[in-house]
């Protein structure tokens, strides 16, 4: 698995994303979708900025 610091680079490179979110974000963008094995990672956006990030964290039964 990559660092969050990889992950910020690679989806700059292929985005350009640094130019409209904060790098504090970007960070715990990518920690929360490095956490979960199963679920799902919302961002939560109101005039044009994200004020949220919400992680579902799903346990799948075998």
């Amino acid at each position: 698995m990559c660092s969050s610091k990889n992950t910020v680079r690679m989806l700059d490179k292929k985005f350009n994303i640094k130019e409209c979110i904060d790098d504090a974000v970007l960070m715990d963008i990518c920690g929360a979708l490095q956490e979960i094995r199963y679920g799902s990672v919302q961002l939560h956006i109101q005039d044009g900025k994200i004020i949220q990030i919400d992680k579902v964290n799903k346990i799948r039964m075998r």
